[in-house]
């Protein structure tokens, strides 16, 4: 009677020194998934993800779960301006994608007006422009929110410690991409002695227009609202506000490492690991609306000493101590 029980602990005894691969995997059947990112289309050639870190982490959390790319998962990018996303996003439900992953919060509306049934999960500045509920968001949509839109006042609350004499503020970024950000923050100006203006853009081809118009206001600092389309423009907005000696306010960090002075906000590989830990779930059968939206957690404080030297700006010590980086 004690053979059976011995050899049983035996094996188990042995798996558990076997190294992680070995243990079962995923059924080899091989699933697809579609990535929509709003940016300039590729001239030639099927489009790539770019090759940026936070994608790669998105792609380490989803092996993690089971799903390797090339073994039992594709994945299907495409890149587009918001024109050519409803044809893009058709081209994926046609291909057969169990998930379509969509960044920026305009895209996720434009996307999620037109597809219906397969499971959208959408990086967005504003989860409510989305969804009604958070843990229960219901039909085929759920995604991840860098809370961009909830942290504005606190953006502009730090320029302010920053700068205490700006006066005067323009608030850039699109009108249509997340409208509560806007109200957020012209509410919260007021209260901080700032006079805050938008100057607003449609597309990235209505953004040239757009800088030219803040050079004529001559604000005393710009309050940079982001989307996805401006993410590739980082370093040409931070050489424009250097130029006109406009101090920036930015969410992302790499505004502030492209030149910008400041940035307070969530990283987007920390985004992009909840996302595949989301799509995952819906791979592994999971309904959308069953998977909660999540929100970032941790938010990090970046300043860019170079261009407060370039702007004659010091920078006071009560923020150098709390910045998560300094770039020197």
């Amino acid at each position: 009677m004690k053979k059976p029980f011995l050899l049983l602990t035996l094996i188990a005894a042995i798996a558990l020194l076997l190294p992680q691969d070995a243990w079962p995997q995923k059924p080899e059947a091989m699933h697809r998934i579609g990535i929509l990112v709003p940016g300039r289309p590729p001239s030639t050639g099927a489009p790539k993800l770019p090759p940026l870190e936070f994608f790669r982490v998105f792609q380490e959390t989803l092996a993690k779960h089971g799903y390797v790319e090339g073994k039992n998962l594709a994945i299907e990018p495409r890149i587009g301006e918001y024109v050519h996303l409803p044809a893009l996003a058709k081209e994926l439900e046609q291909l057969k994608a169990e998930v379509i992953l969509v960044v920026g919060t305009q895209a996720g509306r434009i996307v999620q007006g037109l597809v219906k049934r397969t499971p959208l999960v959408i990086y967005s500045c504003d989860p409510f422009e989305h969804v009604t509920k958070l843990a229960r968001p219901s039909g085929n949509v759920t995604g991840t929110t860098c809370m961009t839109t909830e942290l504005s006042p606190k953006r502009l609350q730090l320029l302010k410690e920053l700068l205490p004499g700006v006066r005067r503020v323009v608030f850039f970024g699109d009108a249509k991409d997340a409208p509560e950000g806007w109200r957020l923050t012209r509410e919260a100006a007021p209260k901080l002695g700032i006079a805050i203006q938008m100057v607003p853009y449609k597309d990235r081809d209505s953004i040239p227009a757009a800088l030219q118009q803040v050079a004529k206001i001559k604000p005393d600092a710009v309050f940079v609202y982001p989307d996805a389309i401006l993410g590739p423009e980082a370093r040409t907005l931070a050489q424009f506000w250097l130029k006109h000696s406009l101090p920036s306010m930015n969410a992302f960090p790499e505004f502030t490492e492209g030149g910008g002075l400041m940035s307070y906000g969530a990283l987007h590989t920390d985004v992009f690991a909840m996302m595949g830990g989301q799509v995952a779930k819906i791979l592994d059968g999971a309904r959308p609306g069953d998977v909660p939206v999540q929100r970032a957690m941790q938010f990090h404080l970046m300043i860019n000493l170079k261009t407060a030297k370039a702007l004659g700006i010091t920078v006071p010590q009560s923020l150098l101590v709390r910045a998560d980086r300094v770039i020197e």
